[in-house]
């Protein structure tokens, strides 16, 4: 499950391929809106989500990208009279999310919106919301079992990662060898984004991957895998860390060994660390999501769902990623979808 076939082909908005270092501007002013489904349009937002409880279960609560989600689910539930759950655990775990979760079923809500923070031990919770005929639309993450879902609602990961590869590989004139710095295996997004950089990279004769890491979400980590990898390879030019921690220790790893420049990173995720460091340039390059729009597209499908225009939901979108180089890295049409630290809802 750890390629584009996970998620299917829909893309949330019709898309022309792009070089990645060119795909920021355009990519940026393109899809600076959220659209709203005909049917929210059809029958009015005031009183769409009556008597509608739509529960959102993050991977983990404290984490930017997921506030920057709960904001975009929050003001979507706000336009359509839907009230909004928030809960979740603080670590990205399903030791920490099983319990939220089992508890949220007890409660009852009219949907369940959810990122999964493993592919096969959430199905079972979530067949329980199933049985209990509440609908379920993952966001962010999903499951292997997508037959339970409603719609799962992703960035378009694979396509990330080959952006993430395309633009090491015109950074380093497309030779030298690369290197994957991921979290754990059996996460579908980070999957996907692994994916999607080894198949980029097998297009460019000169260029080879040297390895791939997991760094368990840990920077420190992700840091002395870095070291380890500049010292054993000299050819290596290209670092690609699948999530924030992996990008932060690679970045301060290859500049604590004066590579800065020299071996590029490639980072997911417009954190407020990540984005200090693209603007410092020890990170080169930010594939950024927008997480604003998957949480209002689930609250808008779950409302779609709940009111009889179950035709107008998709049973897979893509929402395509931003990319952003520490030359545009202070460019308002790049700055608007930096993520945010906080949400009071």
């Amino acid at each position: 499950m750890s390629n584009k076939s996970t998620f299917g082909r829909v893309v949330r908005r019709k898309r022309v391929a792009l070089p990645a270092l060119a795909l920021a501007g355009a990519t940026a002013l393109s899809l600076g809106g959220v659209a709203t489904s005909s049917a929210a349009t059809a029958r009015g937002v005031a009183k769409a989500g009556k008597n509608i409880t739509i529960a959102l279960v993050p991977g983990l609560t404290t984490d930017p990208f997921y506030i920057t989600m709960h904001a975009g689910a929050a003001l979507e539930a706000k336009k359509l009279g839907a009230k909004l759950i928030w809960q979740g655990g603080t670590t990205f775990s399903p030791t920490t999310q099983l319990p939220v979760v089992n508890s949220l079923l007890a409660e009852h809500p009219s949907a369940l919106l959810i990122a999964p923070t493993d592919v096969v031990a959430l199905k079972a919770p979530i067949q329980k919301f199933v049985k209990a005929h509440i609908p379920v639309i993952s966001v962010d993450t999903t499951i292997n079992d997508t037959s339970l879902l409603v719609s799962r609602i992703t960035s378009n990961n694979f396509q990330g990662g080959e952006q993430a590869a395309a633009t090491i590989a015109k950074l380093a004139h497309y030779q030298g060898q690369v290197a994957v710095d991921n979290v754990n295996p059996g996460i579908s997004t980070t999957d996907a984004r692994q994916a999607g950089f080894l198949a980029q990279i097998k297009k460019y004769p000169h260029m080879s991957v040297a390895a791939v890491e997991y760094n368990q979400d840990s920077p420190t980590l992700a840091a002395s895998q870095t070291k380890n990898l500049v010292l054993k390879y000299p050819k290596l030019v290209g670092i690609f860390g699948t999530n924030l921690y992996g990008a932060q220790g690679a970045g301060q790893a290859i500049a604590a060994a004066g590579k800065k420049g020299k071996i590029f990173v490639a980072a997911y995720d417009a954190e407020p660390a990540t984005v200090k460091l693209l603007r410092q340039g020890v990170i080169n390059v930010l594939v950024i999501q927008q997480p604003a729009v998957e949480g209002a597209d689930a609250v808008r499908f779950a409302v779609d769902f709940l009111t009889g225009h179950k035709n107008l939901i998709p049973k897979s979108v893509l929402v395509p990623n931003i990319v952003a180089t520490t030359a545009t890295a202070s460019n308002p049409n790049i700055t608007k979808y930096f993520y945010k630290t906080s949400f009071s809802g």
